[in-house]
């Protein structure tokens, strides 16, 4: 795996060779390790059966072979998983579960040369299981030295608990031991699939439980998130006390007549896979992955340096309207506990109706019970848009439906309502198998540009670009019909992805940032631009946290609401600018890569979206990054409890 996914650039450094030792001198352990664990049970008993029963090798050779079939397994989808998602297994691999898990077991088949996987991890299994057989058949390692065998045997025995302990003199190994160095990518290449798997199933186990919680531990974990670092030149640091308002779990959106006598309808887009890690190719000439988005996306709001605060749609869709940190919030104990502060709820109490619509299934993530109980009058998905629209069963895939239809529906809704609408809405078709509506004239596009970057061949790549242009099309042709008809006077419409386009090649450390980018895109009536007061910066930090905050301060007149760390990305800041994935925490001055422990950070490299030298955090800004971490978990026991 480290051959094929550290950068060669890191190999060549001098500077990386002391960690890269460390990562393989680590990763044998791991290896030993489970080796240890998983196989020493069946040899001990083998071991000692032995002297009963010459039968024992075809039990013993079949119970390895088993064992060895699921080990090699799970390793080689490790590698893929990586390939796939840029990291070891972790609670993402859940999703086979817990999404639609037919349609993801059709992806792993159309998408990985499974037939010719099975094979392989069938005959590396076959191997040894043949090979203990013989061994033992033919009794190679046999001794007639009863004094000599027990030797051998409280040896074998000492080897095997050591090696399952990982380590003599520290404590034994585990995750901590894992990070050798401050470059992520190297220590993720440390644990073998098996350790990454008990790994992801432990963060699962701690996500999905919640515990009472005080409200002045919040307090706590905000004020000391809230304070300004100020780095002096030379290195001198001073720490200024936070401006806490009376209600800090709260904020306020101002008094505002016009927004009061003619609430507007506000459309929110949830895009699969609208990411900047594919939107950087864009070429209107002979890349257009924009298509009738274009116009718009010239001429309105567009905020580049923002990401997701999470890299799947389930936690995405989690943090944004639920404040949850925990993905699959709707299928957990809390199920059936109604959550008082989501933006539907924001939107009900300023005399609005709230709708959700998906081009998918609306059973997916128990969604379909859960969204009632959170706010949502209606919903839609490719069952009820079917029956609006029929042409729509057409382009019906294992996911959903064609992205046109649910903008259709939307259309239809907004066009209908007498009462103002607040409408969140989440596309489809940019994921795999990336399958484009039969009727869609595709514009230019071109493979080159991802050479070396994503997929197998040109095939792949002009699918992925194919659907992710058709998916752009598709909100442009929303906006563009809305902008036709009386809706176009009273509107705010925005846009964003749910993550980055998965399975491509990110250049880390450099592409940090870049790599969990999303953009994120306001359309607003003239008629409400003449009506508020705007502070637009396309270089303003963001992340999936301040949508619904820009969304209220742009929509509501004196609404209260919480604010979960965002903030209005119109509006000067109260704090100092800053953007949350669950990877990394980004300021004005840094980017910190939370997944490396300790953590590391890195400076801007200009004004875009790359960083360069390394920074090396404060005591106050290292408490503040964990903070926000901390807080985030208390906000969902806070407001589950």
């Amino acid at each position: 795996m480290a051959r094929t996914f550290v950068p060669q650039d890191i190999w060549q450094n001098a500077g990386h060779q002391a960690a890269l030792a460390r990562m393989f001198n680590l990763g044998w352990r791991f290896d030993t390790k489970v080796l240890s664990i998983v196989l020493g049970v069946p040899l001990l008993i083998g071991s000692i059966a032995i002297y009963f029963t010459p039968a024992v090798a075809t039990g013993l050779a079949s119970v390895i072979g088993v064992f060895c079939l699921i080990i090699n397994g799970i390793i080689v989808g490790n590698f893929y998983y990586f390939k796939t998602y840029n990291n070891y297994y972790d609670i993402f691999m859940f999703g086979l579960v817990e999404d639609d898990t037919q349609a993801v077991l059709k992806n792993i088949y159309e998408d990985y040369p499974i037939i010719r996987l099975f094979v392989g991890v069938l005959v590396s299994a076959f191997i040894p299981a043949w090979f203990l057989y013989y061994a033992i058949s033919q009794q190679w390692f046999s001794s007639e030295s009863i004094v000599w065998q027990i030797i051998l045997c409280v040896l074998s025995l000492v080897v095997l608990i050591f090696a399952a302990r990982g380590s003599v003199h520290s404590k034994p190994l585990g995750r901590g031991h894992a990070q050798v160095s401050t470059l992520s990518i190297i220590n993720k290449m440390v644990p073998n699939g098996l350790t990454a798997m008990s790994w992801a199933w432990s963060d699962r186990h701690n996500q999905i439980s919640f515990e009472p919680v005080s409200k002045e531990e919040g307090e706590r974990l905000l004020k000391t998130f809230m304070v300004d670092v100020v780095q002096a030149e030379g290195g001198a640091e001073t720490v200024l006390a936070a401006t806490v308002p009376h209600n800090i779990f709260h904020h306020h959106t101002a008094t505002n007549e016009y927004l009061a006598q003619h609430k507007p309808h506000v459309v929110f887009a949830l895009m699969e896979s609208f990411a900047t890690n594919f939107l950087i190719y864009d070429d209107e000439q002979h890349n257009d992955l924009l298509g009738r988005l274009r116009p718009y996306w010239q001429k309105d709001f567009v905020f580049e340096r923002f990401c997701s605060d999470y890299n799947g749609t389930a936690p995405s869709l989690a943090g944004i309207f639920f404040h949850s940190h925990v993905q699959n919030i709707s299928q957990s104990i809390a199920q059936n506990k109604p959550l008082k502060e989501t933006p539907f709820e924001v939107y009900k109490s300023q005399g609005y109706k709230t709708a959700f619509i998906t081009a998918g299934n609306m059973m997916w993530r128990n969604l379909a019970n859960y969204l009632p109980l959170q706010g949502v009058d209606a919903m839609y998905d490719q069952n009820t848009i079917m029956e609006c629209f029929p042409e729509a069963k057409d382009s019906l895939s294992y996911w959903g439906i064609a992205d046109e239809y649910a903008f259709k529906m939307a259309e239809k809704l907004l066009k209908e309502s007498q009462e103002p609408l607040f409408i969140a809405i989440l596309s489809m078709t940019n994921h795999p198998p990336y399958v484009l509506p039969s009727h869609y004239q595709s514009r230019p596009l071109q493979a080159d540009c991802l050479v070396g970057r994503y997929g197998k061949d040109d095939k792949e790549r002009l699918l992925s670009l194919g659907t992710y242009q058709y998916a752009c099309d598709a909100i442009g042709g929303f906006i563009q019909a809305i902008e036709k008809s009386a809706l176009a006077e009273n509107i705010v419409i925005a846009v964003t992805g749910d993550h980055h386009v998965r399975g491509v090649y990110a250049d880390m450390p450099k592409e940090l940032f870049a790599s969990k980018a999303v953009p994120f895109f306001v359309h607003l009536s003239d008629s409400l631009k003449a009506h508020l007061s705007l502070e637009f910066d396309a270089q303003r930090l963001g992340s999936h946290k301040d949508i619904m905050p820009t969304l209220y301060h742009v929509s509501l007149s004196g609404a209260t609401y919480w604010h979960g760390g965002g903030s209005n990305l119109f509006a000067t800041p109260h704090i100092r600018p800053f953007a949350f994935n669950e990877t990394l925490f980004a300021t004005e001055d840094y980017v910190v890569d939370t997944s490396a422990q300790p953590l590391v950070a890195y400076r801007w490299a200009g004004s875009g979206l790359l960083v360069g030298s390394p920074h090396t955090l404060s005591e106050a800004e290292h408490k503040q990054v964990e903070a926000f971490q901390q807080f985030l978990v208390w906000q969902t026991n806070y407001l589950v409890a």
